[in-house]
C-alpha cells in the first residue's frame, strides 16, 4: 500500500510504499475510496492550534506522532477482516467512525471515545485515509451508507457529526426561539443541511461571504442570512429578534471577534456552543452569567451513536447535500493551502 505521510510539521506530505497490513482479531482492511480534507488535518499538518495571543498549543504535545498519514473522514471498501470482526465483508462500502478511544475508560465505556484520555483517532495519532488503505482495530467503528455517494458521505464522519452534536446540545428550542450559527465553512453548512430535523425555531447563518451564505439559502431556504463583515453583529441580532437575543450560538469559527460577538448576543438563559479552533481570547463580565443563567460550553465531534443517528436521517430524509468537490489525492496539499485561506465551500474530497 502507499500513503501521503507527514514526516516534518509544516513540510511537504511525502508518498511512501510499505506492506499492507493484515487485519488481526476485530481488525477490518479498506481500500480508500474517498476522504475529506478538514481544517483539523490543517492544523495537524502545521503542527499546532493558535491559542491567541501569540500563544500556541502544539499538536506534538497532544501525543500526535511522526511519520503520520493524515485523513479522518473516511469511506472505503473492505478488502480483508480478521477472524473476530462482525457484520462486514469483502466488497461492503462503508464509513469509518474515526474517534477511536482505548475501549476501556469510563468515555468508552459510556459511548464517548472522543474524550478518551488516550485517544488513537484514525488520522490524528494512527494512519488515516490519505492512502491506498487503511486499517481500523474494530469492526464496530464501520457503519453502512448504502445508498449514498461516497464523497458525500465521508464528510459525515467529522464536519457533519460535529455539527450534528453541537446542534443537539443546543436544542431544545421552540418555534418562537431564535438559533444562531456562526459560520458558513463545511460545518455550518451540514449543520443548515440538518438543522430542520432537530428544531422548527428560527435560524439566523452568520459569515462573512455572500457566496456561502447564497449556498446556505439553496440548501434551506428558510434559515435568514446576515453578512456580518460591516456594522454591529451584536447590534444586528438584538434588531432582528426583537431585542430578545439569540437563545442559542452555535460558533464554528471560535476566534476571539466570533465567540466575543456570540457572548454579547445571548438572551436570558441563552446557550452558547463553541466548536471551532480558529483561537483567540474570551473576555467578560463574570456577573452575567450568572445574572442571566448562561451556558457556555464546548462540543467536540462526536459520538458514535450520534454518527448511527446522522447517517440515518441523512437516508430517510433524502436532505439536499452540501456542495463537494473531489480532487486527486496527490493535490492534499494545495487543498490544505485552500483550507486555510478560506477558499473551500462546502467540502473539498480526496479519491484514489
Amino acid at each position: 500500500m502507499k500513503s501521503l505521510q507527514l514526516t516534518e510539521f509544516g513540510k511537504p506530505l511525502q508518498w511512501k510504499e510499505y506492506e499492507t497490513p493484515q487485519p488481526q482479531g476485530r481488525e477490518v482492511l479498506l481500500r480508500v475510496a474517498a476522504c475529506g480534507v478538514c481544517h483539523s488535518d490543517l492544523h495537524i499538518w502545521e503542527g499546532y492550534y493558535e491559542l491567541g495571543g501569540d500563544e500556541r498549543i502544539y499538536v506534538k504535545e497532544r501525543g500526535v506522532d511522526l511519520p503520520l498519514t493524515l485523513g479522518h473522514e473516511v469511506v472505503g471498501e473492505v478488502e480483508a477482516a480478521g477472524p473476530d470482526a462482525t457484520g462486514v465483508k469483502p466488497g461492503d462500502k462503508r464509513l469509518i467512525y474515526p474517534w477511536v478511544g482505548c475501549g476501556t475508560c469510563k468515555y468508552c465505556r459510556s459511548d464517548r471515545p472522543q474524550m478518551c484520555s488516550k485517544p488513537r483517532s484514525l488520522g490524528v495519532y494512527t494512519n488515516g485515509g490519505y492512502a491506498s488503505h487503511v486499517l481500523v482495530p474494530d469492526s464496530q467503528y464501520l457503519l453502512n451508507i448504502d445508498g449514498l455517494p461516497d464523497e458525500q458521505a465521508c464528510s459525515y464522519a467529522c464536519a457533519g457529526l460535529t455539527a450534528y452534536s453541537a446542534l443537539k446540545k443546543s436544542m431544545p428550542l421552540e418555534w418562537d426561539e431564535t438559533l444562531v450559527l456562526i459560520g458558513a465553512g463545511g460545518l455550518g453548512m451540514m449543520a443548515v443541511q440538518v438543522v430542520r430535523e432537530l428544531t422548527n425555531a428560527r435560524v439566523i447563518m452568520l459569515d462573512v461571504d455572500d457566496a456561502r451564505l447564497q449556498t446556505v439559502r439553496e440548501l434551506t431556504p428558510d434559515v435568514e442570512t446576515l453578512n456580518t463583515s460591516g456594522g454591529d453583529v451584536v447590534a444586528s441580532i438584538m434588531e432582528m429578534t426583537g431585542q430578545k437575543g439569540a437563545n442559542a450560538v452555535i460558533d464554528f469559527v471560535n476566534n476571539q471577534h466570533t465567540a466575543a460577538s456570540a457572548f454579547g448576543m445571548l438572551a436570558k438563559n441563552g446557550q452558547m456552543v463553541m466548536v471551532g479552533l480558529f483561537g483567540g481570547k474570551l473576555s467578560f463580565p463574570t456577573p452575567v452569567p450568572a445574572l442571566k443563567n448562561l451556558t457556555i460550553r464546548g462540543s467536540y465531534t462526536g459520538s458514535l451513536t450520534e454518527l448511527r443517528e446522522l447517517i440515518a436521517i441523512i437516508k430517510e430524509k433524502k436532505l439536499r447535500p452540501v456542495p463537494v468537490k473531489t480532487y486527486p489525492m496527490d493535490e492534499a496539499a494545495r487543498l490544505l493551502d485552500q483550507v486555510r485561506d478560506g477558499k473551500i465551500i462546502g467540502r473539498a474530497v480526496l479519491t484514489p
